[in-house]
């Protein structure tokens, strides 16, 4: 009973915090500047270069152009049709704006999948060695801590949820945060899998 009120409050909460994550977007999308969002896409790709080598920004930028040509060529079409009145031009601003963030997303995942690609075998190391921890502790009379595993646990969840945050944020980011998701993520399934009770 009690574990059936404490699922449905945490789904009640769930269910705000998304409403009130969801308003905040909309609300984002309506008021931000296009320029605001042209100076984080040129921040974004100066900032690749510079740390990253031109190579790298040129190709994360053809996939992004890839990926978005489609995109692009709708809103143009729905930009023409659109005329010159006040809410017309705010409708233009705003698919023009829409276009940009989608741009800065795509560019931040095709960054974060190439971190990706070289923290992989730092996640199945992790894990990999979380896992022998968690056997050797077995034969041992060393028991696993439900703490460190519900600690393991909340952060995945947590660098999961900021991992959206960052690819959604229409602010310049500093690189080191797609490297720093990968480490995080690494770190928590180490103690998620180190730390899973014997009985599973």
């Amino acid at each position: 009973m009690a574990s059936n009120q404490r699922t449905r409050a945490q789904g009640e909460w769930g269910g705000f915090i998304a409403t009130i994550l969801l308003v905040g977007f909309v609300a984002a999308w309506a008021s931000i500047p296009s320029r605001a969002l042209e100076e984080t896409w040129l921040a974004e790709k100066r900032q690749m270069a510079v740390w990253a080598g031109e190579t790298t920004s040129h190709w994360i930028l053809s996939q992004a152009a890839e990926f978005m040509s489609g995109a692009a060529r709708e809103a143009a079409k729905a930009a023409n049709d659109l005329g010159v009145s006040k809410i017309e031009k705010w409708l233009t601003d705003r698919i023009y704006a829409s276009l940009l963030w989608a741009n800065l997303v795509v560019y931040r995942a095709y960054a974060l999948m190439m971190w990706a690609l070289l923290g992989i075998p730092l996640i199945l190391a992790a894990s990999v060695d979380g896992f022998y921890v968690r056997e050797i502790r077995k034969t041992a009379f060393i028991s696993q801590s439900p703490i460190r595993h519900k600690i393991g646990v909340h952060f995945f969840r947590l660098v999961s949820i900021a991992m959206v945050l960052w690819l959604f944020l229409p602010v310049p980011m500093p690189i080191i945060a797609a490297p720093a998701v990968v480490c995080f993520m690494a770190l928590s399934l180490w103690l998620w899998v180190g730390n899973l009770q014997k009985r599973l």
